[in-house]
């Protein structure tokens, strides 16, 4: 079993600072690269494809490095925590959009990834490592989370996705079967399986995180609905400000 496979990083702290701010000028940088693709109106498909797909090998990739270094094992490497969710969809939308595939499957999608990728922002304010930080691990969490927060402003600012009404609590519902479902995986493999935490709280020093088992459970459930709608509200208002200058 990998021994300290988890760490985490102290807010504030100058790590903190140089991760974050290297993370988000790279998600600016490759938005301006964005909107200037789209604006010259040429390799519009070819590159959503490349990003999505750039995703997707990334988080295969994963996988196969954490077997090679030796340390991957059910109970930690499975992408099954709510952000690699996010990565799975982030690396799976851009590439759909450009198929015939039903707008209220692509739309739905979207609003997934918006909720959860967005909730995923925690990531970075308390930043906490479950499968180690051995070699190019350490990187990678900043390129997966980075990463599903880009395909989240490509969608709104580049290609103009809007969420939808009550999109909130929708997908807040059909979190609860995930969630159900993941607990029940977790009780499956044992050991110190805890996708989507439900076993233990994260080891993070967040004021939101209250309780032990399975209180701690209750309370981010709780704290998810209303992250969910606040962000709807405040997506909303964005949208009507622009509504009203156009």
């Amino acid at each position: 079993m990998l021994e300290n496979r988890y760490y985490a990083i102290s807010i504030f702290s100058n790590e903190w600072w140089i991760n974050n701010v290297v993370t988000f000028s790279v998600i600016f940088l490759l938005l301006f690269i964005s909107k200037k693709i789209y604006a010259n109106g040429r390799f519009q498909k070819l590159f959503s494809i490349f990003l999505g797909s750039s995703l997707i090998i990334r988080l295969i990739w994963n996988q196969w490095y954490q077997f090679s270094i030796g340390q991957w094992n059910p109970e930690w490497s499975l992408p099954l925590q709510l952000c690699s969710f996010s990565c799975i969809l982030s690396g799976l939308l851009p590439i759909i959009i450009n198929f015939n595939i039903d707008k209220k499957i692509k739309q739905l999608m979207f609003e997934f990834l918006f909720y959860w990728g967005f909730a995923g922002l925690y990531a970075f304010i308390t930043p906490v490592y479950t499968a180690g930080t051995q070699g190019f691990l350490y990187f990678d969490f900043y390129i997966a989370h980075g990463g599903f927060i880009f395909i989240i402003l490509y969608f709104l600012i580049v290609l103009k996705y809007k969420i939808t009404h009550k999109s909130w609590l929708k997908v807040f519902i059909y979190s609860q079967f995930i969630l159900l479902l993941i607990h029940l995986i977790n009780i499956y493999i044992g050991g110190s399986a805890n996708y989507f935490y439900t076993m233990e709280p994260p080891i993070a020093d967040n004021p939101l995180i209250i309780g032990e088992y399975p209180t701690h459970i209750v309370m981010m459930d709780l704290f998810a609905l209303i992250h969910f709608y606040f962000i709807y509200l405040f997506m909303k208002k964005i949208n009507l400000a622009f509504s009203l200058k156009s």
